[in-house]
């Protein structure tokens, strides 16, 4: 699929869809189209390594989940971690404790 870059009043919206699936992302001139685009990419490759092919309803129903990924992959709007292992670690960890 090709990069879907739209303006929208003085933000850039990043698009990208992925089946039924679609990821949106508000950025400002100051950010590169490309990276945020590569940053959707990975973040579904993480949801799909979790959840074993993701789907719209995984993210509706796992919420919470979804949150801690996207928090361990971007911090103050800077992407932190793009390691897929690093990156659903501590999640896996909260899964052990609450399987216990």
């Amino acid at each position: 699929a090709l990069p879907i870059f739209l303006e929208y009043k003085d933000l850039k919206l990043v698009y990208r869809q992925y089946a039924a699936l679609f990821i949106v992302v508000a950025i400002d001139e100051t950010e590169n189209e490309m990276a945020v685009y590569e940053l959707i990419h990975n973040f579904v490759e993480v949801l799909d390594k979790y959840f074993s092919r993701v789907s719209e309803l995984d993210i509706m129903f796992n919420l919470d989940k979804v949150h801690i990924i996207l928090d361990e992959m971007v911090l103050n709007g800077c992407t932190v971690e793009t390691n897929k292992t690093r990156i659903l670690a501590p999640l896996l960890v909260l899964d052990k404790m609450a399987d216990s």
